[in-house]
């Protein structure tokens, strides 16, 4: 039989081991509470600042791009003249109305509507008055494309009530010498090159500008088929003065 003195050692052991276990069980806690404590921490973080540090300097430091230009036109060819056709100048998915009208210039040449889209007369229908204007309705701010290849070769301040109003694009078609396609209703686009003379155009690819809003400056006739205030692009086909 073993004696009590031999049985008190393995007690102590017994004992101390115990307590050790006891120990090591407190501080796994305490890491766990911590590591928890952390975790949180750095979810709140996260959260509070969107992101990690490295997002949130992405987007700190990327340059915000510049304004789209509306989808290009299809190429629909609406009005046409001796060695001249006119296509469409915004995209044909926010066209408004398409109506032609005579005006009070000489150098005009008529136009003949064509094409698929439905045109409207704008105050002459039923008369001989020839068509002389194509306007083409589309909300203000619509990017507005050049209607014929060739090149500008002017750009004119556009007035309306006695103040500018945008500007006047004029573009001398390619093989139609003596003629000039003029453009109004447009202002500078802020999400596109400005056009300048001399520069090349391409029909339904080059910019000119997008339509500016006449409707706190004057009544608009085509806004009677257009169903709202009547911004257009207005295209008219011009004599050119010989030159001397």
């Amino acid at each position: 039989m073993s004696s009590p003195n031999s049985q008190q050692p393995s007690a102590q052991q017994a004992w101390r081991r115990n307590e050790r276990q006891r120990r090591n069980r407190r501080t796994l806690v305490s890491i766990g509470i911590s590591a928890g404590v952390v975790a949180g921490i750095v979810v709140v973080l996260f959260w509070i600042t969107g992101g990690t540090s490295a997002s949130t300097q992405a987007v700190i430091t990327t340059p915000a791009s510049p304004l789209p230009v509306n989808t290009p036109p299809q190429h629909v060819v609406i009005a046409q003249a001796p060695l001249v056709s006119i296509a469409v100048p915004v995209n044909t998915s926010v066209v408004t109305a398409i109506a032609f009208r005579s005006i009070p210039d000489p150098s005009a040449i008529e136009l003949t509507p064509t094409g698929p889209l439905h045109e409207h007369d704008e105050g002459a229908s039923g008369s001989a008055l020839p068509d002389l204007e194509l306007d083409v309705g589309a909300p203000a701010g619509t990017v507005v494309y050049s209607p014929v290849d060739g090149q500008i070769i002017g750009i004119y301040d556009n007035i309306v009530q006695g103040q500018v109003q945008g500007y006047r694009v004029l573009i001398a078609p390619q093989g139609a010498p003596g003629t000039a396609v003029s453009v109004t209703h447009v202002v500078a686009h802020p999400g596109g090159p400005a056009p300048r003379v001399g520069q090349a155009v391409l029909s339904g690819v080059t910019p000119l500008g997008q339509i500016i809003d006449l409707s706190g400056i004057e009544t608009q006739d085509i806004s009677q088929f257009s169903g709202d205030a009547g911004n257009h692009v207005a295209i008219e086909l011009q004599r050119m003065a010989n030159p001397s």
